[in-house]
């Protein structure tokens, strides 16, 4: 009997690994396709700027003058999205989220519910990785005061997966900034704060009046990871942006953005 109960064990020790390698290996299979997909989309439908050079090679010969460089923030965005192309396939995109020098450079959906894009691509095909969805009881022009974008925190930095490192001052200072197109016209988006906080916070809840936001987002600067010298005004409207977090359950992590128009 004993041996029966150890053969017995095994066998299901071999069932759960079984079942757990078929688990890692879907997801990376899945995780693989997403990362495939968002990267087609880019080089279909994305356009980088020219960055600016630095380089003693383009200096001006001797007694040659040149214009002062303005060392003003940057009035139009680094990349531009063709929205036309892009909903060809994917018709429920609203806009494109850019954070220079990580995986954030996707296309944002919304749908008629929360879960839809919870396990699809922006192309309606399903992947656990999903995308990166507005919530659907928002303007889809962005026009609301706060704006709420959901993204997996996946285990490969893809999607929202490098949000928690907002955490640390030192990321923050290293991208201080993101980029949202749209169809309608480009913003920068303004980090803010960032905070642990839970699923069902009213921060989520879209039409919130003036001073209801004020309130928010000045207990999101009090509780935030990191600290900037932003001035905000009751005239902001506020993208944020949420991936889960571990620290309770149904703990989510928070970036709050102003945006600003881009002229």
């Amino acid at each position: 009997m004993r041996q029966l109960l150890r053969t017995l064990a095994a066998l299901a020790a071999c069932v759960v690994l079984a079942y757990a390698g078929q688990g890692i290996f879907h997801y990376f299979q899945e995780t693989t396709a997403n990362c495939r997909v968002n990267r087609l989309m880019r080089q279909a439908v994305t356009e980088r700027q020219p960055q600016a050079v630095d380089d003693a090679s383009e200096a001006p010969a001797a007694g040659e003058t040149t214009e002062p460089v303005s060392q003003e923030p940057a009035e139009t965005a680094p990349i531009q999205v063709d929205f036309d192309a892009l909903q060809e396939t994917c018709e429920d995109v609203i806009g494109w989220l850019y954070c220079p020098d990580t995986p954030i450079d996707l296309p944002v959906v919304q749908a008629a519910d929360n879960d839809y894009y919870l396990r699809r691509l922006p192309d309606g095909s399903w992947n656990n990785a999903g995308s990166l969805f507005a919530d659907y009881r928002a303007a889809g022009d962005f026009s609301d005061g706060n704006t709420v974008i959901y993204g997996h925190n996946m285990r490969d930095k893809t999607m929202f997966g490098t949000l928690y490192l907002y955490g640390e001052q030192e990321y923050y200072d290293e991208h201080p900034s993101m980029w949202l197109l749209t169809p309608d016209g480009d913003y920068r988006v303004d980090l803010a704060a960032g905070f642990v906080t839970n699923s069902q916070a009213q921060i989520y809840y879209p039409g919130q009046s003036t001073q209801t936001m004020q309130e928010l987002v000045q207990e999101a600067l009090a509780a935030s990871t990191f600290q900037t010298d932003l001035e905000l005004t009751d005239r902001d409207r506020y993208l944020i942006l949420s991936t889960c977090s571990y620290e309770f359950e149904e703990a989510r992590y928070v970036v709050i953005g102003r945006l600003e128009a881009l002229g």
